[in-house]
């Protein structure tokens, strides 16, 4: 069974392990991916990606879209008056207009609701140091922490004119009955590797740490009702320079229809846990908390003395290499 800073190497796309025994990383722990759904002193929520993020950025983009139209248009009668007719002008750059805002809602929908559909709600309790699964069939299953999965994943892309290298974050419960397979597997792409490592440090932290340890949940973004608050404190308090930053981003990000599309795709793709799921959530006795095991002490152990030693645990050649060296380097087929 893959084990932390294990490499598998398949179809050009190389992993590197995080977990099982999740291990320190040494590197700090953020919310990267808008992820972080609920935190509190037992358990942390994590969601499917920041759905208003997501929409807010390809409206803002479809909003330089609609400037950069209109600019056109008032080009095209200033400089080229005559040529064209004003309803023809008009009726050019509105289709184009309509495309451009057809291209971004297509985007938006066909993707998030197919991360909605992969990456259910997924619930971290510190206390019971458990994780509460829910699979495809809506059945809940109960994973012991540090049997955990959880890995990030690059390739590269050569094409004709371009290349790139594109990384995902992934994680879920090992199947109880295939050492190397799972109940279920959430993805996200996180850009870079090192991004993902550091999405899964906010996991790992409030596991390991406690939630002090973790970014807060910035409910101002996810609640419309306390967001449109806020920006009514700016005005009231005569704060105009913020207020008014603040009106022209929800004008150009779309931010009403933002909060409109994440409280749908939340409704649609959240978890409703059972009851059993929900007694398991409450808190417990502090002499009750599971316990580290100590095999995960002692490597964590060995792999902090590492890093004093400035080693860095996301060094892919470094980390391939010893992998080789010590047969934690696995393919499909042999080399």
């Amino acid at each position: 069974m893959y084990k932390f800073s294990d490499v598998e190497q398949s179809d050009g796309v190389t992993s590197l392990i995080l977990s099982p025994l999740p291990i320190w990383t040494g590197y700090k722990a953020t919310d990267h991916l808008g992820v972080l759904v609920k935190k509190n002193n037992v358990y942390i929520d994590i969601g499917s990606g920041n759905a208003k993020g997501a929409f807010e950025l390809l409206y803002g983009g479809q909003s330089i879209a609609s400037i950069i139209l209109l600019l056109s248009y008032l080009f095209l009668n200033v400089f080229i008056y005559g040529r064209f007719s004003h309803s023809t002008v008009i009726l050019i750059l509105l289709c184009c207009w309509l495309f451009i805002i057809l291209l971004c809602l297509s985007f938006i929908v066909i993707s998030h609701m197919q991360h909605g559909k992969e990456n259910m709600q997924t619930r971290f309790n510190r206390q019971r140091r458990e994780v509460a699964w829910v699979d495809e069939k809506k059945q809940l299953h109960l994973v012991p922490w540090e049997s955990f999965k959880a890995w990030v994943s690059s390739a590269s892309t050569i094409g004709d004119s371009v290349a790139y290298r594109s990384s995902l974050f992934g994680m879920g419960p090992p199947a109880p009955d295939d050492p190397h397979g799972f109940l279920g597997v959430w993805r996200m792409p996180c850009g870079t590797e090192l991004a993902g490592i550091m999405q899964w440090e906010c996991i790992r932290s409030f596991m390991e740490l406690g939630p002090d340890h973790i970014p807060d949940v910035d409910m101002t973004q996810r609640d419309a009702t306390l967001h449109y608050k806020k920006r009514k404190k700016l005005r009231r308090q005569a704060e105009w320079g913020d207020w008014i930053k603040q009106v022209l981003a929800d004008w150009f990000l779309g931010r009403f229809w933002a909060f409109k599309y994440a409280a749908l795709k939340e409704r649609l793709y959240s978890v409703e846990f059972s009851p059993e799921a929900e007694e398991w959530s409450k808190p417990l006795p502090e002499e009750q908390w599971a316990k580290p095991s100590a095999e995960l002490v002692e490597l964590e152990k060995k792999w902090r003395q590492r890093y004093k030693r400035r080693e860095k645990f996301f060094d892919m050649d470094r980390r391939t290499a010893e992998a080789k060296a010590e047969g934690r380097y696995y393919t499909p087929v042999d080399e």
